[in-house]
């Protein structure tokens, strides 16, 4: 094997007093310059990290290589599989303690599919054929007790198709192929064997509609909720994430506001109980005191006056560029919101464009993932960071700031509050941001360039934000020599730890004397430790 890994144990190196990101632990495996990152994704284990590679530098034929970690990067050997000739990852998923990946030959509607299905008790593989679903761009791949659910586009409309890997039968979706009919969410309910749809249609009017499908795993469906009661005569929901709750309840929650004339007003969540009834609420920027928390203080007066001006007009105020769902955390006491607050420039021509806000898929669960098809996922083949440039459509994005909303058991809103993003300019359409919150600590964080950038919360209240964090070594005989900003991806993992993963060339001490450098991809374990934080002393 041309890899060799170099394992870093845990340490408890001293640390400053003031060190709110502490790296404690870190992986490493040779990595060549056009070499691809691994994929990440959580198991109880700790972390099954994973890629496909060419055998060769001029070797069309390629390998899947996999490797787990315990929960401080304790790792074993790189385990080998064959991939077909010609074929490629392009997704994968999770379910129970078995790794799925669907790869894929070439790019054409037509092209062929199968899946591999790794024990990762046992390491043993085993290989599927999808010989019979339809010919189509794959948008979504998840599996459910031993059946595969793709979601593709054959022309312009989506369909589903469940394939049972056992008996190779397919059953094809009813009430999903339409014309201007978008996905906003498709998400297994491993409670009761089912999975669920969240459809966006146009109706006669143009007027968005707006339902909630339930099928089995043949296809069948189980329930479906039409949201045909939201806001006033003109509002509409702009997107949405569906959660669980208790005793078969759900809760939806997105954005809302005039889609036509590409205008927020704010959040809502609908409250749906088991037989399908729905009680909807409101929130715009006058139950949210903090949205313009991230402007310095003229700013914030001055939106605040605009608020008030609008609410004294019986006007509901409107939120300025794109306002889009990014996370939900449920709660035993209710549950976190986070949104982005972004500008869309279009650089062909065009200086606003929704369609990225509301028209992708929210993929709910961060341990599974579909690289390239435009998904959201924070653990895609292509990489999150907000440096990657990797889109055919010209066009960029400027972020303006993150907002987070607690919600109480009943609907209250307990705090919200508001980081900045410094009006940050990337291609990259979804979000890239990490949350976590911990008893009353929330963090918020991402990569910018070779930093990280962190942003703390206290009880709902900032304590610092937009803070950078130079990425750190373990050992003192070594330095970073070179960063690929590209490859840098940053995730949560658990309670306060994330991790950071990239490819860097590192500079070391060579135990005969003179130094040398060698090329790695690395993961680490990062913690973060925002009690730690004492601000700089104001000059007199």
């Amino acid at each position: 094997m041309r890899y060799t890994l170099i394992l870093l144990f845990f340490i408890l190196p001293c640390f400053s007093t003031l060190a709110q990101v502490k790296f404690l632990a870190r992986f490493e495996v040779e990595s060549g310059d056009f070499d691809p990152t691994f994929e990440m994704a959580p198991i109880p284990q700790g972390l099954v990290s994973f890629r496909t590679i060419s055998k060769g530098a001029f070797n069309v034929d390629r390998v899947f290589q996999y490797f787990i970690s315990d929960e401080n990067l304790n790792s074993e050997n790189i385990v080998e599989l064959p991939v077909k000739n010609g074929f490629d990852m392009i997704g994968y998923d999770l379910e129970g303690n078995n790794l799925f990946i669907i790869f894929q030959k070439g790019s054409s509607l037509s092209s062929e599919k199968y899946v591999l299905e790794i024990d990762l008790k046992t390491r043993k593989g085993k290989e599927y054929l999808l010989n019979n679903i339809l010919e189509m761009s794959l948008s979504e791949f998840l599996v459910q007790q031993r059946s595969v659910i793709v979601l593709g586009i054959p022309d312009t409309r989506p369909v589903i198709q469940v394939f049972n890997l056992d008996n190779k039968s397919v059953h094809t979706v009813q009430g999903i192929y339409g014309n201007d009919t978008q996905i906003l969410q498709i998400r297994k309910r491993q409670d009761i064997a089912s999975f669920e749809v969240v459809l966006s249609r146009k109706g006669k009017y143009r007027e968005r509609e707006i339902s909630i499908n339930s099928y089995d795993l043949e296809g069948n469906l189980l329930r479906e909720i039409d949201i045909d009661q939201f806001g006033d005569e003109d509002q509409e929901i702009m997107d949405a994430i569906l959660v669980s709750g208790s005793n078969y309840s759900q809760m939806m929650v997105g954005a809302f506001g005039l889609e036509r004339r590409n205008s927020y007003q704010g959040m809502y969540a609908l409250d749906i109980n088991e037989f399908g009834e729905y009680e909807e609420r409101l929130y715009t920027l006058s139950d949210f005191p903090e949205f313009y928390n991230y402007l310095d203080e003229r700013g914030k007066l001055r939106k605040a006056k605009e608020v008030e001006k609008a609410m004294k007009k019986e006007k509901i105020p409107s939120i300025q560029d794109n306002y889009s769902i990014r996370q939900v955390l449920p709660l035993d006491d209710g549950m976190l919101l986070y949104f982005d607050h972004f500008d869309v420039v279009n650089m062909r021509g065009n200086s606003r464009n929704t369609s990225y806000s509301s028209r992708t898929i929210y993929r709910p669960f961060p341990n599974q993932g579909l690289g390239g098809g435009g998904v959201y996922d924070p653990f895609p083949t292509t990489p999150v960071s907000p440096n990657n440039l990797n889109f055919q459509v010209e066009t960029e994005f400027t972020y303006v700031s993150a907002h987070f909303v607690r919600l109480g058991n009943e609907g209250q809103v307990v705090w919200d509050n508001a980081t900045t993003y410094n009006n940050l300019r990337t291609n990259y359409p979804e979000s890239f941001g990490q949350i976590a919150l911990v008893e009353d600590e929330f963090y918020h964080a991402y990569v910018r360039d070779d930093k990280i950038v962190l942003s703390y919360l206290k009880s709902g209240e900032k304590v610092f934000e937009d803070l950078d964090f130079e990425i750190e070594l373990i050992e003192e005989n070594e330095r970073i020599s070179q960063t690929d900003y590209h490859t840098l991806r940053l995730i949560h993992w658990y309670d306060r730890y994330f991790l950071l993963a990239g490819t860097q060339k590192i500079r070391y001490q060579k135990e005969e004397g003179g130094s040398a450098t060698r090329d790695v991809y690395f993961v680490s374990k990062v913690l973060f430790a925002g009690d730690l934080y004492e601000p700089e002393e104001k000059l007199e």
